[in-house]
């Protein structure tokens, strides 16, 4: 297990640069460390076909070390939205934790929970945290799909939910997964999400044209989304587009931050 970062070190979200660029350096101490070759074999018994049907590049990318790609890609479009405060931060369809750790990592005060539906996900996930140094700050729990989740209202400060939705097919579902987000945070606390955008004529994960315009026609397995669906399937509950320029919204790939309505 890697050493935590001294108190005196430790960096509060009001200065992510510095927090991020620990984060860092601490994932690439990682992957030369010992306990990173026992991490790789642990995956190998878990997920054999990972090592069978994936080129190297894009296994270690996707997920052995799936932590850096976060650093490297999620943090810097999460860091203006963190605002002051956040300490108890949601993972939504957390997978593996490589985001939650990222953030663990980055913000040494903030505790995250990450919850997904599936088992061995999470198994992998504890085993990651363990590897980075930071299972006291990161939990993860299984859940089964349609359950509420173990959380009060209002009981996370902040919510991340990193290409998840696009894989709940159905209305009924999306909408669960959404409304459950939205109870989770405190009033004028923020969600983000990281979702394909369903504006595209194509699904971006298959390249399948026609899913995202006709999912029924097509019979499509993922079917990607936007803001303005998130913000529709949240009603009752209000959210506004929070720190994300409009031009966001249109990528292909697309990040926006929504704040709920007090």
């Amino acid at each position: 297990m890697m050493e935590k970062l001294p108190e005196t070190e430790q960096v509060m979200n009001e200065n992510p640069a510095g927090g991020l660029r620990r984060a860092r350096e601490a994932a690439e101490a990682c992957a030369r460390s010992p306990q990173y070759t026992q991490f790789i074999e642990k995956v190998r018994l878990v997920y054999p076909w990972r090592f069978e049907r994936l080129r190297p590049d894009v296994l270690e990318r996707d997920y052995l070390r799936i932590v850096d790609h976060h650093l490297n890609h999620l943090i810097s479009r999460l860091e203006p939205c963190i605002e002051r405060g956040v300490r108890r931060v949601l993972d939504f369809g957390c997978g593996s934790g490589g985001s939650a750790i990222a953030i663990a990592l980055t913000y040494p005060e903030m505790h995250c929970y990450g919850t997904d539906i599936d088992e061995s996900e999470i198994m992998m996930a504890r085993e990651r945290a363990k590897l980075y140094g930071v299972a006291d700050r990161c939990e993860f729990h299984h859940v089964t799909a349609g359950e509420t989740l173990p959380f009060g209202d209002a009981f996370f400060d902040f919510c991340l939910c990193s290409s998840v939705i696009e894989y709940a097919t159905e209305k009924p579902i999306r909408q669960f997964c959404v409304r459950e987000m939205v109870r989770l945070v405190g009033p004028g606390r923020c969600l983000f999400f990281s979702v394909p955008n369903r504006l595209y004529p194509f699904e971006i994960h298959t390249r399948k044209w026609g899913w995202n315009y006709f999912p029924g026609l097509f019979g499509a397995s993922t079917i990607d989304s936007s803001f303005w669906e998130v913000r529709s399937l949240a009603k009752p509950d209000l959210l506004t587009l929070y720190r994300t320029p409009v031009t966001r919204l249109f990528l292909p790939w697309s990040n926006f931050c929504v704040r709920k309505n007090a």
